[in-house]
Formats: structure tokens, C-alpha cells, sequence
């Protein structure tokens, strides 16, 4: 007789969703719900004593199949593509992994092991802290995928922090193909801190070879002004190679900014505008309720190219 045991013992289980309304403004005004995602975290403390901490963490990630390409492939979001027979699969939830790792900390140094964050996308996230309206530029725009397997070392201090990584490439969703490993180092500053008023500055290296041996290499900064009353970011991205949804080989621009004003608790106003390439505008505007600690709403615009939406979007925290 085979017996399994699941031990649970000292594990923090939590996680998020984003429930989405959307309007669009074309002559049809198509209109529907959605889930847009919803994760499930769990983080086991290993080892915990003065010097060391050890613990591991696994998130589930939960999406909807979108629609079906002609060569069977089924695009679940911008950076992600599975393989299926035929299209009675779409409309259908899917559910996989998308963070499996080991975290190790000592002092002011960590290592992580397995399946972990991009870490520019990471932080950019904690800067833009919407992540349930849209995805930070360069994840929008598929420039970068936001997890990816590998090992990275990071330093932190009260107002410097640098990780470097070396990862299979190309993200979480791709098989790995070939020989060659991707470096990436992320650095992030805060020259200036009060009780009031941060600045930040932040920048990002990344560089690997393809299959074909082809160079990729991205290079992204940001500055960013954070007080009680707003947030300022811009952000700068140049890339070259192909992206996660195109295998053209393109060297490009990403030039983004926002605004968030908080005149009070209650509610922000949001402005953002991503600029891609030469010809492609992304648009963001519209306002945050929040809530509780656990639940935030927006009411928001859209515009990608010529696509325009209004949308109803709510994040609910557990």
C-alpha cells in the first residue's frame, strides 16, 4: 500500500483576483466579464534562525484562453503561448505555474533558485502598483516575460539594491531550446529619502544569444518621484532581437510615463501613456477606489491603436 503524507505545517497561503467589465467603443459595443487572472500563493518558512532564512515559495497563476491562431496555437495573454487540437478549448480556464522557488537569506544577501520574477518587472510593479488595471510597459508590450527559471543573487541595503541573474531565456513559458543562458542585472537606488518624498532610480541589463545564435540584448532605466500626494515614474526601454510574440528580429524604443494623484485614501487618479516603437500608442486614464486594504475598483479608459475600451476593474485581496 502507498501512502502520501502532506505536511502544511508553517505554510502562508494567500492570493489575488482581477474581475474585469468591458465596454468597447466601436459601432458593434461588444461587451462581456472577465476574469483576467487570479493567483494563489504559498510560502513555506524552511529554516529560520539568526543567520539564515530559508523558505520556498508557489504561485498558481489562473487565465482564460482568448482565441485560436491558425496554426493551433492558442495566445492565453501577450507573453504566452500553449498548443492545442482544435478551438473547442477556448473560453476555457487554464491553470500552471508561475513562480517555484527557493528564496535563501543571509544579512543584507539573498539567492533565489527556481522559477522566479523577472526582477525589473518586479519592481517596476511595486513603482506603478496598478498591476490589476494593466501590466507594467515592458511586459505589456511582451519586451520581457515576468518569470523565467534560473538562479539569481541579490544585495540589498537601506537605499541601494542589485540582483544578478542568470535564467534559461525567453521566459516561463518556453521550453528551453538551446546551450546559451541569459544574464540580466536589475540595479535600483533611492538617493533621496524623507518621511515626505522618495526618488528613485532604476536600471536594467539584459543579454543572450537564440538557437540561431542571433544577439538580444534590452536596456531599460526609470526615475522615479514618489510623495504622499503623487507618483511620477518615466520609464526607457531599448531592445534588440525578437519579443516574446514575434520572432522578427527588431531593434526598438519603449518610452512610457504616469501620473498618479492621491488627493485623499479614498480614491487616485491615474494617467499613463506608453509609447511603442514609432508608430503604436498605449493609453491609460481613469480612477481607483480604494476600498479596503484588501479590495480596490477602477473605472478607466483604454486606447491601444485604434482599439478603445471602457473598462470596470476590481482587485480583491485573500
Amino acid at each position: 500500500m502507498l501512502t502520501i503524507t502532506f505536511i502544511l505545517a508553517d505554510v502562508k497561503v494567500s492570493g489575488v483576483s482581477y474581475l474585469r467589465y468591458t465596454l468597447t467603443l466601436d459601432s458593434s459595443l461588444n461587451n462581456g466579464f472577465y476574469i483576467d487572472r487570479a493567483y494563489a500563493n504559498f510560502i513555506s518558512e524552511i529554516l529560520k534562525n539568526e543567520n539564515l532564512n530559508l523558505k520556498f515559495r508557489y504561485t498558481l497563476d489562473v487565465g482564460q484562453i482568448r482565441d485560436v491562431g491558425k496554426s493551433g496555437s492558442s495566445k492565453l495573454n501577450p507573453d504566452s503561448t500553449i498548443k492545442i487540437p482544435n478551438s473547442a478549448i477556448v473560453g476555457s480556464y487554464f491553470v500552471y505555474s508561475k513562480y517555484a522557488f527557493l528564496e535563501a537569506n543571509y544579512k543584507n544577501f539573498k539567492i533565489y533558485f527556481g522559477q522566479t520574477y523577472n526582477f525589473w518587472i518586479k519592481q517596476m510593479d511595486d513603482i506603478w502598483v496598478y498591476r490589476f488595471i494593466e501590466k507594467t510597459p515592458t511586459d505589456y508590450f511582451s519586451i520581457l516575460s515576468s518569470a523565467d527559471f534560473g538562479i539569481a543573487f541579490e544585495y540589498n541595503s537601506k537605499s541601494v539594491n542589485v540582483n544578478f541573474g542568470v535564467f534559461n531565456g525567453e521566459g516561463y513559458n518556453k521550453v528551453e531550446d538551446n546551450k546559451f543562458k541569459d544574464l540580466e542585472l536589475t540595479i535600483s537606488a533611492y538617493p533621496y529619502t524623507n518621511d515626505n518624498l522618495k526618488i528613485g532610480i532604476f536600471g536594467y541589463g539584459h543579454y543572450g544569444k537564440y538557437k540561431n545564435e542571433n544577439e538580444k540584448i534590452r536596456f531599460n532605466s526609470s526615475l522615479a518621484i514618489i510623495n504622499k500626494l503623487f507618483t511620477l515614474s518615466f520609464e526607457y526601454s531599448n531592445f534588440k532581437g525578437s519579443t516574446l510574440t514575434s520572432q522578427d528580429t527588431i531593434n526598438s524604443n519603449l518610452i512610457s510615463g504616469f501620473i498618479s494623484i492621491k488627493p485623499n485614501q479614498i480614491f487616485d487618479i491615474i494617467f499613463r501613456i506608453d509609447r511603442y516603437g514609432e508608430e503604436r500608442n498605449f493609453i491609460i486614464g481613469g480612477l481607483v477606489l480604494n476600498l479596503s486594504k484588501n479590495l480596490r475598483s477602477s473605472i478607466n479608459y483604454k486606447q491601444d491603436k485604434d482599439d478603445k475600451f471602457i473598462n470596470v476593474q476590481t482587485e480583491i485581496k485573500f
